[in-house]
């Protein structure tokens, strides 16, 4: 796998001072990580996370980006949120999965093709572009020839039902 031009995201976390006065509490790089051998250029940087809805953290001092996802392929935060981005090599896919959650999907940069259960295959190619999964069977493949960055904001939910059966968690390889 070629090096990747994509550096880490900036993140910049608010809180408060012991005053109560707004301030900028943390501001440095996301670094990412590989998600593993099976997905070989699939790239993933931990934004934050919450432990529970509605938020508590507020007034927290932990750092979100160090919760560990206790849900679905370490990606969900059981009654919580997860904020990553994700990065794909050029001609890498991410396989076909589905998660009990609702996921906003903003591509950054690159191109990135969202593959559905049905076989049907959208082009995302303006940053901003947005994918809402509702917990589907869905993959990602990303036809280059650059990197691609997307974010993704994870939220806990329900499976999924149909014809009154919940749909489990799955990760086909």
């Amino acid at each position: 796998m070629s090096a990747a031009p994509l550096p880490g995201v900036r993140r910049i976390v608010t809180g408060h001072s012991v005053d109560g006065v707004a301030v900028a509490k943390i501001d440095g790089v996301v670094d990412w990580h590989e998600v593993g051998p099976k997905m070989p250029g699939v790239r993933v940087g931990s934004m934050w996370k919450t432990g529970a809805l509605p938020v508590k953290d507020n007034n927290d001092e932990t750092d979100g980006a160090t919760r560990t996802p206790d849900g679905d392929f370490g990606m969900i935060m059981k009654s919580g949120t997860n904020l990553q981005y994700t990065d794909l090599a050029p001609g890498a896919s991410a396989p076909m999965h589905r998660t009990s959650s609702l996921d906003h999907n903003i591509l950054l940069s690159g191109k990135l093709i969202l593959i559905m259960e049905d076989g049907s295959e959208t082009l995302l190619e303006k940053p901003g572009d947005t994918v809402v999964q509702r917990g589907t069977i869905h993959a990602w493949r990303n036809p280059g020839p650059e990197w691609t960055r997307w974010i993704t904001i994870i939220i806990d939910a329900e499976p999924a039902v149909v014809h009154g059966r919940p749909l489990p968690a799955e990760l086909k390889h």
